[in-house]
This record gives structure tokens, sequence and C-alpha cells, in this order.
């Protein structure tokens, strides 16, 4: 029988995704909506984009290594570069992604950051900001699925 209760960062993503609908279609949170699209978005980068071979985060190495998940590549960028979880995940979406899901993943942090750090009220055009980028994010997800 296999185990049922194995981790899988997609089915966490999903998982993520529906919280965010249900919020979208019941309205009144917005800041909470904005946040779940921010965690979605992190868990289909995990879950969707390893195992694979990624630039290694010691750039004076230039060489590739294979991850078997994001786990091991934040161990490895932690190892050489420091950080919080955060900038490891800004500095692997930015080198290993293209520059059009870099540019949403950034813009979706920030106006997470804003929500949940700055202000719990969030402006339409931040929401749609949020929902736009979320999308973009799990279609490119979906679209390199390893």
């Amino acid at each position: 029988m296999a185990e049922q209760n194995k981790y899988c960062a997609f089915k966490h993503a999903s998982h993520n995704l529906n919280a965010h609908n249900f919020l979208k279609q019941e309205g009144g949170f917005n800041d909470w909506e904005v946040t779940t699209a921010f965690y979605a978005s992190l868990k289909f980068f995990e879950g969707c984009l390893f195992p694979e071979t990624y630039n290694h985060p010691d750039i004076s190495k230039q060489k590739t290594v294979e991850f078997d998940s994001y786990a091991s590549y934040r161990t490895m960028f932690n190892r050489f570069v420091g950080g919080t979880p955060h900038e490891a995940m800004k500095y692997f979406v930015k080198n290993n992604t293209n520059e059009d899901i870099w540019f949403s993943y950034r813009e979706l942090y920030d106006v997470c950051h804003h929500s949940r750090y700055k202000n719990y009220i969030i402006k339409s055009q931040d929401l749609l900001i949020a929902q736009e980028s979320l999308e973009e994010i799990r279609l490119y997800c979906n679209a390199n699925l390893k």
C-alpha cells in the first residue's frame, strides 16, 4: 500500500491555489488572497521544477549541479550565499526561469510583503497583480513540470 501522507509540494501548491480561489470567490480578505497566491507560487516552483540541473549558487564555481528538490537547492544556496529562504527563492527564480516569470514573482513577492507586514488593506490594482502573477507562474510551472 502506498504511503498516503508523503509530502508533495505540487499538491501543496494546488491546496494553496484552492484556498486562494475560495478567498477570491468569497471576497473581503484581499490580504489573504494575496498571501495564498504568493505561497501557492512558492510551492509551484518547489513541486514542478525539481529534480533538474541548475547553476551552482556559488557563481565562482561556474558549473551546474543536479538538485533532487528545492530543499537541496536551498541547502547549497545557504552554504555559499547565506540569507533567508525568501532570498534563496528569489535567486533561484531570477537565475533559473525566464525574465517574465522573474518579473511576475518579484511583483507578487512585493505585494505579499506589503500586505503581510505593512498594510493589510490591498488596493484593487495590487490584487490584480497578485492574481495575474500567480496565473503566469502556475502556467509556467505546469509547462515545465519535471
